[in-house]
Parts: structure tokens; C-alpha cells; sequence
């Protein structure tokens, strides 16, 4: 079953994560964790006009390390695919911000837990 079969994205956003999770993979490498897309599109409702594409990757030295090349990652996949880059909302992060944001009960983390799905690695 496609993990993204129930999403709410265009080809073109489909196509843009596909390849950046091929991006991601070759240039993390053993660094990346996971990636989950999350918020309204995971939950499959209809997007609006201004309706973001909400990605969170976990790496393992987080989002000060690999911010930067995570975002230009996404931004060129988008790109190649034909989707707006600016549509595509990236979150990068470590399993010990993960683990005190689950652990203080965050609501922004029940929301990604609720809501993911996960597209590579771990969840």
C-alpha cells in the first residue's frame, strides 16, 4: 500500500516527495532517521489555496547541523517536480528534542503523532 495514498497532494507535490526522499537518503545517509509528513494534508483534508505540505525529518544531530541542506534539499525536489517550493514546510529535528517534546506532552508533537505518516524510517 502507498503511504501517501490517503494525502491530499497534487502529482506534482507527490512526485516532489518522492524525490526527496531519494535526495535525503543518498545525502544523509545513515544520519537521517525518518521523515513523516504531518498536519492537514496527512490527515487528507482539502487544501486550501495557502495549504502548506508540513515534512519532519529526524536526523541524528538535528536541526542546527542540518536545517540548511535539508531545506535546499526539499526546495530542489520541489523544483525538479514542477511544485511551488514554497508551498513545502520543512521541520528537521533530533530523537533527544523529540523525546522532551513527547516527554513535557507538547501539542505540537501529540499533532505530528496523531497525524503522520511516515514516509522513511522510523516512526
Amino acid at each position: 500500500m502507498d503511504p501517501l495514498e490517503n494525502a491530499t497532494l497534487s502529482d506534482d507535490e507527490r512526485s516532489a516527495l518522492e524525490r526527496f526522499l531519494s535526495l535525503v537518503g543518498e545525502r544523509l545517509g545513515d544520519d537521517l532517521i525518518a521523515v513523516w509528513l504531518y498536519g492537514s494534508r496527512a490527515r487528507g483534508e482539502t487544501p486550501q489555496d495557502d495549504s502548506d505540505v508540513d515534512v519532519m525529518v529526524v536526523t541524528r544531530t538535528g536541526r542546527r547541523h542540518d536545517l540548511d541542506r535539508v531545506h535546499s534539499m526539499l526546495w530542489q525536489a520541489a523544483e525538479e517536480a514542477g511544485a511551488n517550493p514554497v508551498l513545502f514546510s520543512v521541520q528537521v529535528s533530533d530523537p533527544g528534542w523529540l523525546a522532551e517534546r513527547r516527554e513535557i506532552r507538547s501539542f505540537f508533537m501529540q499533532e505530528v503523532d496523531r497525524d503522520k505518516i511516515v514516509l522513511a524510517g522510523d516512526s
